[in-house]
């Protein structure tokens, strides 16, 4: 078996077919982990979840949440029949297909018309990335339609990364990840990975990985919070937005003590002298203040991790939603450059590729901009803080429909307030979804799609991110409730209407739809994996793979005689050379604003202030899961505070605070702890429901994503990412 010590072929079976009574070999499809579950159903319902033992790939690894979804399939809460709004928000009757698809394609034909496709925008949600049909469906209906605003949840959590990604890599996707099963030495920043499962990574047994590495080395997690992931393992405790002080500061180290491979980044990189003449630039000892650390320890760690033979740096979301997010991304990158990481074992690496050609949805850095504000896209996501202007400043391009694939904006974006004035604004509102959540009881139509029981799929998303090389394939598991369809059916529907051949109507597509070869986007993906290196060339490799032959082998397989080309990386960099670039003038005007930037309020003893970061959970996943009661009947989020800033207060553990900036107020319960840096307080977004789901609406907690604000002045320019983590509020007891 070679590299791959634990490959093994799932077990053979006969295919079970959709509704059937009995167990069905599936995997979930909430994140990146992609894991095995085991799906009981009698009477056409899932009655039940499980671990799927036999999944080579997972072996029986599941979270709380995948193992609960049924209850979202099976909610009475759940809409299944198209919604229309009437009379006042969040006031709907059901209709029937015919007349929504009508209504829907009548009122785009419309305002395009009247106004151009520029008045058409459309918000991509989370859970789209997890549904083939959905994700590469949406891409291919607003392409058709002329769409070319797209905001959503990248935002929010991603474009920071992406940014960082184009300069060094040249594009925004692939992501690099670490080489866990080589590696000795991963410090972890930014991330939880015990409770994500791993972001950008599909590596479903994260807790098995980290326990492995720390066995043999070291894992090293940098937080301020003492996080799910830095409790097993060493923690070293930093203030929050001070990533990129920390890895300038042992950069600088690193250059100082000859610890840089120049060698190598001569042989493999640009602009490294650039690169070291700004960090010439850094006083390690201030950097290393300004993170809250002695710079002794933070010498020491720079010092291990360089010498170190087998060492990565992985990051997550927490490093991309500071106030200088952008420029952390982009020192991740050539944190892992300076020492020569990039191919090396041990190091950081990309996902092996198991698909033929397929084409990224989104471009680079620049246009489209925002009409409001001229803040540049990043893989064609548009930042979401200027989604209200877009909608309500008047003009030519003014946003007058949205379509919105499983978003909620109103609890994951920032300005919630002024987000939901403005959707209320909107000629047509169309949601793709499943709930009528706080965004959609504003839309003028709601949309029934399926839960991922109820569809056919690939782990799609996962597939440029493995490091080993899995296949799996699933049918639906039960017929669709009610009358919920397709996501890609809808688009279909639509787009004929309009008078469009299909989403996608190219001529190699139309003919290849007619051999019976490319249907969906999930068949088109069959074509894909079967032309690429595990596929079965359509016959020309007997012992290739593709959908049918996956079907026998429902666990998913581990496939063989796929070599590890890691050491092949410059051949996923996208500049023409294959060479990293590790400067650019983005980066460097990024770096200017950093070393002009002052310590936050909160950072400097002072007592009023505080400094307010997110954190996740592992029972909830944003907003769309807090209708199910075995993860939500534990309560309620609480305000985390250290005992030195609750004693400053007069604050009890249990008490209800106000936390309050110029953009809000909101009262949380304190929840007191030594598990969070002093100066700061947490508490997750994704609360404060009042909508279209009971048991959501009973779990108390508020949005905490009114504190932050809409508009230009809270978007990282370069980025577009929107400044909702690390904001300075005032905390004090609430009045009895």
């Amino acid at each position: 078996m070679g590299i791959w010590p634990d490959l093994q072929q799932g077990d053979r079976r006969m295919r079970v077919k959709t509704g059937q009574n009995g167990e069905h070999f599936t995997f979930c499809r909430i994140c990146e982990a992609f894991c095995g579950l085991v799906a009981e159903v009698a009477d056409g319902k899932v009655v039940a979840l499980r671990p799927d033992r036999s999944n080579p790939h997972s072996r029986g690894h599941v979270c709380v949440k995948g193992v609960n979804m049924h209850a979202v399939t099976h909610d009475p809460d759940r809409v299944t029949k198209p919604l229309k709004r009437k009379g006042n928000v969040g006031e709907f009757i059901e209709i029937e297909w015919e007349q929504a698809l009508d209504e829907i394609s009548d009122a785009l034909r419309s305002i395009m018309s009247e106004h151009g496709t520029e008045a058409v925008a459309s918000y991509l949600g989370n859970p789209t990335a997890f549904s083939t049909n959905a994700i590469m469906g949406f891409g291919e209906f607003l392409g058709a339609i002329g769409c070319r605003k797209f905001y959503g949840a990248a935002s929010q959590d991603t474009n920071a990364r992406m940014l960082g990604n184009y300069v060094v890599h040249g594009a925004p996707y692939p992501f690099n990840i670490p080489d866990l099963s080589r590696c000795d030495f991963l410090m972890i920043v930014g991330a939880n990975p015990l409770v994500s499962n791993g972001w950008g990574i599909c590596a479903p047994r994260m807790r098995h990985d980290l326990d492995a590495i720390a066995a043999r080395g070291r894992v090293v997690v940098v937080d301020p919070r003492r996080t799910e992931t830095a409790r097993p393992y060493e923690h070293v405790m930093v203030r929050p937005d001070s990533d990129a002080w920390l890895l300038l500061a042992m950069m600088r180290v690193i250059i100082d003590e000859g610890l840089a491979d120049t060698d190598w980044l001569a042989a493999h990189s640009e602009g490294w002298g650039e690169l070291f003449d700004a960090i010439a630039r850094i006083d390690p000892v201030a950097a290393a203040a300004r993170t809250g650390l002695a710079f002794d320890d933070v010498a020491a760690l720079a010092r291990d991790f360089a010498t170190s033979e087998r060492a990565a740096l992985y990051a997550g979301l927490g490093l991309c939603r500071g106030y200088h997010g952008a420029l952390g991304a982009f020192l991740y990158n050539a944190f892992n450059a300076l020492t020569g990481r990039y191919g090396r074992p041990g190091g950081t690496r990309f996902g092996l590729n198991l698909i033929g050609a397929v084409k990224p949805f989104g471009g680079g850095h620049g246009a489209p901009y925002t009409r409001i504000g001229h803040i540049p896209s990043i893989a064609g996501m548009l930042a979401t803080a200027m989604l209200p202007a877009d909608i309500e400043e008047p003009g030519e391009g003014r946003v007058r429909a949205l379509l919105m694939s499983a978003g909620n904006p109103v609890l994951s974006a920032p300005g919630g307030a002024v987000l939901e004035r403005a959707l209320s604004q909107l000629e047509l509102f169309v949601s793709f979804d499943f709930y009528v959540n706080e965004s959609n009881r504003l839309a003028t139509h709601i949309l029934p799609t399926p839960t991922f029981l109820e569809r056919a799929d690939w782990p799609f998303v996962g597939m440029g991110k493995l490091l080993q090389p899995f296949l799996q394939y699933t049918d639906a598991v039960i017929e669709p409730v009610g009358e919920v369809r397709d996501d890609y059916w809808i688009y279909c529907e639509i787009a004929r209407r309009l008078g469009l051949d299909a989403p996608s109507p190219s001529p190699e597509k139309q003919a290849a739809a007619r051999r019976g070869e490319l249907a969906d986007p999930v068949g088109q993906l069959d074509a894909a994996i079967r032309q690429g290196p595990a596929g079965d060339r359509y016959g020309d490799n007997p012992d290739g793979w593709s959908r049918d032959r996956l079907r026998d082998y429902p666990h998913g397989v581990m496939v063989e005689n796929i070599p590890d080309d890691f050491d092949k990386w410059q051949e996923r960099i996208a500049h023409a050379d294959g060479r990293l670039r590790l400067w650019h003038p983005l980066i460097a005007a990024e770096f200017d604003r950093l070393l002009a930037s002052a310590a936050p309020e909160g950072m400097a003893g002072d007592t009023a202030n505080l400094i307010l970061i997110g954190r996740r959970d592992i029972r909830s996943m944003n907003s769309w899961m807090h209708n199910v009661d075995k993860l939500v009947r534990a309560g309620a989020p609480t305000l985390l505070i250290h005992p030195d800033d609750a004693r400053a207060r007069r604050i009890e553990d249990g008490d209800q605070v106000t936390v309050s900036n110029a953009n809000g107020s909101l009262t949380l319960a304190a929840e007191i702890c030594n598990d969070i840096v002093a100066g700061t307080a947490s508490y997750p977004h994704g609360w404060g429901h009042r909508a279209g789901w009971n048991r959501a609406n009973r779990t108390g907690g508020a949005n905490a994503n009114l504190l932050a604000g809409a508009g230009a002045e809270w978007v990282e320019t370069v980025s577009g990412m929107s400044l909702i983590d690390c904001l300075p509020v005032r905390v004090e007891r609430a009045p009895a």
